[in-house]
């Protein structure tokens, strides 16, 4: 066989297990479909970060106190949303780089460098995508309070205000119709707790209390746990 028809064929053999692969993958998310409720917000010194507390796989609730914002930096928050493993993964990466950078540079890391840190690693898995829907949410001095909303495939998309997750388009509603400029934090807080509520009533996959997190430049994180049912 000829070099150059050794490589075409070589082509073709892995196109098809890469291809095989993803339907295999595209199989499984189908089967064990999770879901959830997440919200950024930016306010006028702050972020506010909302989340529920369930954790499905399909009709099933997996956990009743999942934790889906977690923290990369003091003034750095993350949320997730999708698959559990693939999200714990990307936080501990980004955690890990964050902190590289911050002790390279001697400062905190811009709100926009992690989001590009976070959009190579997704970038670079297209091919084998990692199952999740992410906010990213901060406040430095130079950007001010900042959220974007991570794809799966990497890419950024900076927003005043956010929602990912199965109840999502029942936020969006509460957002779209609430927020406006340089709102206060505790008019930050109630906007975020009424979307996800309205999450709540109305997404089987969101559930059991909501965690909301208010991401400052400097000090750490306020963190709220509001209990909440279905009503």
């Amino acid at each position: 066989m000829k070099y150059k028809e050794f490589l075409n064929t070589s082509d073709t053999k892995f196109h098809n297990r890469t291809k095989n692969a993803q339907k295999l993958s595209i199989k499984n998310t189908a089967t064990f479909k999770s879901g959830t409720t997440t919200v950024g917000l930016a306010c006028k010194d702050v972020v506010v970060l909302g989340t529920d507390k369930r954790a499905s796989m399909q009709y099933f609730v997996a956990s009743k106190t999942a934790k889906k914002v977690h923290q990369i930096q003091p003034h750095l928050y993350l949320t997730i949303a999708g698959s559990v493993a693939d999200a714990q993964q990307l936080v501990d990466i980004l955690r890990a780089r964050t902190s590289l950078y911050q002790m390279e540079q001697g400062k905190m890391i811009p709100v926009k460098a992690a989001a590009q840190i976070l959009s190579n690693i997704l970038y670079r898995n297209k091919m084998f995508p990692y199952q999740v829907g992410l906010i990213l949410g901060g406040v430095t001095k130079e950007e001010g309070p900042m959220v974007l909303n991570i794809g799966a495939l990497g890419s950024r998309l900076p927003e005043k205000f956010a929602a990912v997750g199965s109840g999502q388009n029942y936020s969006y509603g509460v957002l779209e119709a609430k927020y406006k400029e340089d709102l206060s934090t505790e008019e930050g807080k109630e906007i975020v707790k009424k979307a996800v509520t309205s999450s709540i009533k109305r997404d089987i996959a969101s559930g059991n209390g909501i965690d909301i997190v208010v991401v400052k430049e400097s000090g750490p994180a306020e963190r709220e746990f509001i209990p909440i049912t279905k009503t």
